[in-house]
């Protein structure tokens, strides 16, 4: 395979820890799934709506109108619905025709794809159609099911004929999105559509074997939102490669999508608009603790 960039961050160690967190396949307990889809059902029609009316503590559309993005978690409903939400009613608001939603592709229990995401740690050329592009569809992919639920739920609500949704899943972007297979189908939905996306930015602890490993509290809540700007600062320099193993070391899981993202629009300027550490210790076998991901909202604006 032919090299592209080098192999190591500045950091000598960081190549190694990288490479063993992807090998690594997280120990989720029996029943994650069932849980996970069945947050909607459990709380039932009025709980949904509730998590909408909370989401209007925020209006992105705004942002949205004038060519930027938001990007909203997706860790369980109860604990991040009205993130969520307030994107949900951004898209509807911005009186768009059409909404490009972009979901994540995570690599639990794929080993063929934890194989190809090792290729693109080392930089190296991807030919390899199976993984490598943007997909309408990913078996097994979760990150936009709740996005989803409460998308539906809002169009039903309000009675209206809801813009045309478009979901991708870019994967494996090997920072450099110009050459992502099927890219220019995302450049030709962006010119007329609002564009958001999910993403948890960061993931911190003993579960995803990062260092340091920060109980929550305040100090990761500083170092959290340091993270994430510093993350979107390389964005906005068109530094790919820099934001790849920067969002390897916070296990940021949007790396794909926000390279994607800034590819399409950029370059953008990130503003946090709320920030919540859930902790997710309980989702794992032996409960490892500290364990945490963080739950955000934030628009990209257009940077002038």
């Amino acid at each position: 395979m032919k090299k592209l960039v080098a192999t190591k961050s500045n950091d000598d160690n960081l190549y190694g820890k990288c490479l063993g967190y992807l090998l690594m396949m997280l120990e989720v307990k029996r029943g994650f799934d069932e849980d996970y889809y069945s947050q909607g059902d459990v709380l039932g029609k009025r709980g949904v709506h509730q998590i909408l009316d909370a989401g209007r503590a925020w209006d992105v559309s705004e942002t949205l109108r004038n060519g930027g993005s938001a990007i909203f978690p997706h860790t369980y409903l109860s604990s991040c619905g009205d993130q969520i939400a307030a994107v949900v009613h951004g898209c509807l608001d911005s009186g768009a025709d059409q909404v490009l939603v972009l979901g994540v592709v995570h690599n639990r229990w794929n080993k063929k794809l934890r194989d190809v995401r090792l290729q693109e740690m080392r930089g190296e050329e991807l030919t390899d159609e199976t993984y490598w592009g943007v997909f309408p569809t990913f078996e097994g992919e979760y990150s936009l099911f709740h996005f989803k639920t409460l998308w539906e739920a809002e169009v039903k609500r309000r009675g209206i004929k809801a813009p045309k949704l478009i979901v991708r899943y870019p994967c494996l972007v090997n920072a450099r999105p110009e050459c992502l297979l099927g890219v220019e189908e995302l450049e030709r939905i962006a010119k007329d559509a609002v564009v958001v996306s999910t993403g948890d930015l960061v993931h911190n602890g003993v579960a995803y074997k990062t260092d340091p490993q920060l109980e929550i509290g305040s100090q990761s809540e500083g170092f959290t939102r340091d993270a994430i700007h510093e993350g979107f600062n390389l964005l906005k320099k068109g530094k790919y490669r820099e934001y790849y193993h920067h969002s390897i070391k916070y296990r940021n899981d949007a790396k794909d999508t926000c390279t994607v993202i800034h590819h399409l629009l950029g370059p953008l300027k990130a503003n946090i608009l709320d920030l919540r550490l859930v902790d997710t210790g309980d989702l794992f076998i032996d409960n490892p603790s500290p364990s945490w991901v963080a739950a955000s909202l934030v628009t990209l604006e257009p940077w002038v």
